[in-house]
């Protein structure tokens, strides 16, 4: 009786920890994912949320990102020539398309065509409204064409909203004169709401998505193989332009 007696505390004590190490490895199979919001896109958790359910159930299992720096699955807005000179530790899987289908986007400039703006140079001195300073399509590509054109920024009179919808609101709200939004989202948009695109910028290379090179060769395909599954509404956490992505394995 006594040796039964010390036996079974024993068990009782052993068995929580022999459930954890079977736990912890499961979670190590997760790959942490990221996202850049320099180009915009809706920074709700439940907007990223949706993104990782739905490449959880394409196949490639994700966990949210915690913390500082990036995750091992990242999206980069920027133009996947820019994106590589500093993540060498990262590989590039799949590159944005356009809603056009390209894998260029360009700037747009939106007034209301009751304007009758033509060009440019007749921008100086009013209001606009970009993207954000890390924006390519919605900020870099637009000032580059502004300074050609010789308009330069004066005081109160550039700013930045964070994404490609705000831009377009704030000129249809009268908030102010004229907007830059990537161009795919500026055709339609000037269709619907009597708006007229003054000029294109010159092209840019879309972003993209980069996992890191620690990471299996198999999980890799599987992520690459869920991206390429995504439907355009499960990608708001991403800038508004992107229709889908394309495969990039070498």
């Amino acid at each position: 009786m006594i040796k039964s007696h010390l036996f079974r505390p024993i068990i009782l004590f052993l068995l929580p920890f022999y459930i954890l190490p079977g736990q912890a490895m499961a979670d190590q199979t997760s790959i942490t994912i990221s996202i850049d919001h320099d180009d915009g896109g809706r920074i709700s958790d439940s907007y990223m949320q949706d993104l990782q359910t739905a490449l959880n159930n394409n196949g490639c299992k994700t966990a949210l990102h915690a913390g500082d720096g990036p995750g091992q699955l990242v999206f980069d807005s920027r133009p996947v020539s820019i994106a590589k000179k500093d993540r060498s530790d990262y590989r590039l899987i799949a590159r944005a398309k356009t809603l056009d289908g390209k894998l260029t986007v360009r700037g747009a400039f939106l007034v209301h065509a009751s304007t009758d703006i033509e060009d440019l140079i007749t921008l100086q001195g009013e209001r606009i409204a970009f993207v954000g300073k890390e924006s390519w399509s919605g900020y870099h590509m637009p000032l580059r064409s502004l300074h050609d054109a010789g308009v330069k920024e004066q005081m109160d009179t550039f700013f930045y909203v964070g994404n490609h919808v705000g831009t377009v609101s704030m000129v249809l709200h009268g908030d102010v004169f004229a907007c830059v939004t990537a161009e795919p989202l500026a055709t339609r948009w000037a269709e619907a709401n009597d708006l007229s695109i003054i000029t294109l910028t010159d092209e840019v290379e879309t972003g993209g998505w980069w996992i890191h090179r620690s990471i299996p060769e198999q999980q890799i395909k599987n992520c690459s193989q869920s991206l390429s599954k995504l439907d355009r509404s499960q990608l708001k956490a991403l800038p508004t332009w992107i229709d889908s992505f394309e495969i990039n394995l070498d």
